[in-house]
């Protein structure tokens, strides 16, 4: 019979023993795999490998089979699966009178495991059982402890240095800093530093020339309501500039003494048309204040010029800007390790990975914006065809991330730049994230760095960022076990969505919180989090629901943001009631467990 939910009790039963068995017959299968394991972790790593072998094996129809005779449904069930099913095969059977009653709710011990594991890895603020709040530190941070101390005050309980940015000078700052602010308030408070890990990127691009836009102030129909003002500075000059509308133009002037209220300049913009520049007054220092009736776009050599007088302005030199490529639909582009190259090529900041790359799979560029797929490959350069881009063309800058997500890279989470990193974090963290772990010679590569600097014991955090990290994440779990150091997950759904697409972000995120939960591993929900709130001041509903779902991680990571210290707030305000959420759960699940001998299935299943 392939549905249990019209299945009769014999059937249910045997179902449910034939899963028991396979989850005793998988410890005996990895036996070895167990044995590798670190004492600390064992019984969670036994229980990870049962929750592999029910969710490959368990018919989809049997939770609500369960439900139909009034029993547990198993699908809260991932941190103790063997305890509970026995608990399930004990209950059906008294319910149907083959055996005698359960005395009660057993095998809830992998939330203990995983309550362990979260002290270990946050510290004591994790006892409490209120997920733990991870900030971003700020720059600033650095030069000012008062800011940490009033995020402390709002319920920071970890703080996030990210590697990738600033130097050991500034990071040692961040650290004094938060020692400061961590004695000034009482408050503990946990350091985070993250690897910065392979940059797969866009090289740097060609510079452009810079060019200055003066446009008009326009009403809602899109007419011109004043002239835009322009200050021509000559070289020298300081201005003081007190009307934010005022467009200052770098510029040479000849002849500017001539120049009097209403004469005019004639000239051509980048554009190549005719524009008109009035004299409204001269200043100090050689200022001259112009306007204009018309949108000017300025760039360095340009010439006006008055019309039956000698005056005359040159635009002055102005710095060239970050170059861009414009991409359009169709349009065929090469990746090259070479620097810029112009017309149709772009420069990789990792061209090792093009020997992993094949025909036919995608590549997307800044976060997804741009995307292709791959036309042509060799050791020299990558052929794409752009398949993704917006109907006038996607501007694409240097230094924006390349994501291959059908590709299986073999590049190395470990850079030189993180190892010579390792130096600081090893001395100053209490956790280190590992970027862009894709495999377990990754953690063994890490673990053995450790080790060299005296810091075997160094809490870890895996963070999942990659589509080969999500689909290999039970294997990074069980390799990392194989050590006694703490160790934790982060979902990194920024990068994952991008990776595994938008529409599979929220069934991929609630599959590493389940895999997480099996593991008793520590989760830590990350990317965008109130974002809005942080940078803006103000929530948006969505936000708010998010934030409220990442309550059911051990700790959510912020981003820093000018709103940052109020953020907090409102997020310990989210996960203080999540928290309360999961202790009515959890009670929900101890009175399911337990049989009660009058409780009758709520439909028959023949």
């Amino acid at each position: 019979m392939n549905d249990p939910t019209s299945a009769p009790a014999h059937w249910l039963l045997d179902t449910l023993e034939t899963l028991r068995s396979t989850l005793e017959r998988i410890e005996v299968e990895e036996a070895a795999c167990l044995e590798a394991i670190h004492p600390e972790y064992r019984a969670s790593a036994r229980n990870l490998l049962h929750f592999i072998a029910f969710h490959r094996h368990a018919h989809p129809g049997l939770p609500k089979a369960l439900r139909q005779r009034g029993l547990c449904p198993l699908t809260d069930c991932d941190a103790h699966l063997l305890s509970s099913l026995e608990v399930v095969i004990t209950a059906l059977k008294a319910l149907e009178g083959l055996g005698p009653e359960p005395g009660g709710p057993a095998g809830l011990g992998g939330h203990g495991l995983l309550e362990q594991h979260c002290v270990r890895l946050f510290g004591a603020l994790a006892a409490a059982g209120v997920a733990g709040i991870m900030v971003t530190l700020p720059a600033e941070a650095a030069e000012r402890p008062a800011l940490i101390a009033d995020l402390l005050e709002a319920g920071m309980s970890i703080a996030r240095i990210n590697c990738a940015h600033d130097d050991p000078v500034v990071w040692g700052r961040m650290v004094e800093a938060l020692s400061q602010a961590r004695v000034a308030t009482g408050r503990p408070c946990a350091i985070a530093m993250d690897l910065a890990g392979p940059k797969l990127r866009t090289g740097q691009l060609a510079p452009q020339p810079a060019v200055i836009r003066a446009r008009p102030p326009r009403d809602r129909m899109g007419r011109p309501t004043q002239p835009v003002r322009i200050l021509a500075v000559p070289p020298g000059a300081t201005p003081k500039v007190q009307n934010t509308d005022t467009v200052l133009l770098p510029a040479r002037l000849s002849k500017a003494k001539r120049l009097k209220q209403g004469d005019r300049l004639r000239g051509r913009d980048a554009s190549g048309r005719r524009r008109t520049l009035s004299v409204v007054r001269r200043g100090p220092d050689g200022l001259l204040l112009l306007q204009a009736d018309r949108t000017c776009h300025f760039m360095s050599g340009l010439v006006f010029r008055q019309r039956h007088g000698k005056a005359r302005l040159r635009v002055g030199p102005l710095a060239p800007v970050g170059g861009e490529r414009l991409l359009r639909l169709g349009d065929a582009i090469r990746l090259t390790p070479e620097p810029d190259l112009g017309g149709g090529t772009l420069p990789c900041t990792l061209p090792e990975v093009f020997f992993d790359l094949r025909v036919g799979e995608r590549v997307l560029f800044d976060d997804g914006r741009i995307g292709g797929v791959i036309r042509g490959v060799s050791a020299r350069e990558v052929r794409l065809e752009v398949t993704v881009a917006q109907a006038r063309g996607s501007r694409l800058r240097s230094d924006k991330g390349i994501n291959f997500p059908d590709s299986e890279l073999r590049m190395a989470a470990l850079t030189a730049k993180d190892i010579e990193d390792l130096a600081f974090v090893t001395q100053h963290a209490d956790m280190l994230s590992y970027s862009f772990v894709h495999r377990d010679s990754d953690i063994e590569t890490l673990r053995q760095c450790l080790e060299e600097r005296g810091r075997g014991d160094l809490a870890v955090v895996l963070k999942i960022e990659t589509r080969q990290a999500f689909l290999n994440l039970p294997g990074l779990l069980l390799a990392a076990m194989a050590h006694g150091a703490p160790v934790g997950v982060m979902i990194a759904r920024g990068d994952l969505a991008i990776e595994c697409g938008w529409e599979a972000l929220a069934p991929i995120q609630e599959e590493i919180l389940r895999i997480c939960a099996a593991a008793h591993v520590p989760c830590i929900w990350a990317t965008e989090v109130l974002d809005t709130l942080a940078q803006h001041g103000h929530p948006t509903r969505a936000e708010i629901t998010d934030a409220a779902m990442g309550g059911r991680a051990d700790a959510v990571m912020l981003n820093k943001g000018p709103n940052i210290t109020a953020t907090v707030k409102v997020l310990e305000a989210i996960v203080a009631r999540s928290a309360s959420d999961r202790s009515d759960r959890s009670e929900a699940l101890l009175t399911c467990l337990a049989f009660r001998s009058n409780c009758e299935p709520d439909a028959p299943l023949t």
